[in-house]
């Protein structure tokens, strides 16, 4: 007898379950007689399905509703890719830099650890970054990944309203990863940090994972943020990012130049 729910009219009868009669049942592209398939509902069989035929045809239909089923899942999956702020250049990307792996793989264990990830400008961050955020997308996590202009201009955006923070900070402290790519073009006023403040610490406090990319090793971010006289904010948050984040250097290349483009090499 079967394990799950459904059963065929003799296993009903040796349950000695109440049923009608079901009626035929024919494989639509062979014509080959089927078992009907029912369970139990307010105490009378009902029939819902059939054992499947096996033939050719009904094979070849399965793998085509398979293939369409999973087609529409990576479509889901793209566009949330994309929601998370994956740019279309970096769609696809994977990485091989091992603390980035090593950080994927322990993820639902990081306990609120993140990176710091420095290198020149070309040396790959966007793109490890991005290949961290398309995976964790994969695997079902909410992640945001943008730089810290975008994100101050998207919390700016929402003063004003009604007070509903899930397209403000809080759309930044919320989300199981935050990548900020690229910190140190923002101007370091007092409003700029205090905003950058808010939402680090709040990931701090929560314990819910950061990942930062800049072209600053930590000491020199403290110093770029705090160099229109906001010191203490500046301090304050590249304080936060030491405890917070594992360092990675990324090696002092920058491929994009390294790809060897002729038009600017003036070959």
């Amino acid at each position: 007898m079967r394990e799950n729910a459904f059963f065929t009219p003799r296993e009903a009868r040796e349950r000695g379950l109440e049923f009608e009669e079901p009626a035929p049942i024919a494989c639509r592209w062979c014509g080959k007689p089927l078992t009907p398939l029912g369970t139990e509902l307010l105490g009378q069989v009902r029939w819902l399905m059939s054992e499947p035929c096996g033939c050719d045809e009904e094979k070849a239909e399965r793998e085509r509703v398979e293939r369409m089923q999973r087609a529409e899942q990576e479509r889901n999956v793209a566009e949330k890719v994309t929601a998370a702020g994956v740019a279309r250049k970096f769609a696809n990307v994977r990485t091989s830099i091992p603390e980035i792996g090593d950080f994927l793989f322990e993820f639902d264990r990081h306990g609120g650890n993140g990176l710091y990830i420095s290198g020149i400008v070309g040396s790959g961050k966007t793109h490890a970054v991005s290949a961290l955020a398309r995976a964790l997308v994969y695997e079902g996590h909410s992640v945001v990944l943008t730089n810290t202009l975008a994100m101050l201009d998207s919390i700016q955006a929402t003063y004003g309203r009604d007070g509903n923070q899930s397209g403000g900070v809080g759309r930044f402290t919320r989300c199981d990863l935050l990548i900020l790519d690229d910190m140190g073009k923002e101007s370091g006023n007092g409003w700029v940090l205090t905003t950058m403040f808010q939402v680090i610490n709040t990931r701090y406090e929560n314990m819910r994972p950061i990942v930062v990319t800049s072209q600053y090793t930590l000491p020199a971010l403290a110093k770029r943020l705090g160099r229109a006289g906001e010191k203490e904010s500046a301090e304050a948050i590249a304080s936060r990012l030491y405890e917070m984040c594992g360092i990675v250097t990324l090696l002092g290349i920058d491929h994009r130049k390294s790809e060897g483009k002729p038009w600017l090499s003036g070959a």
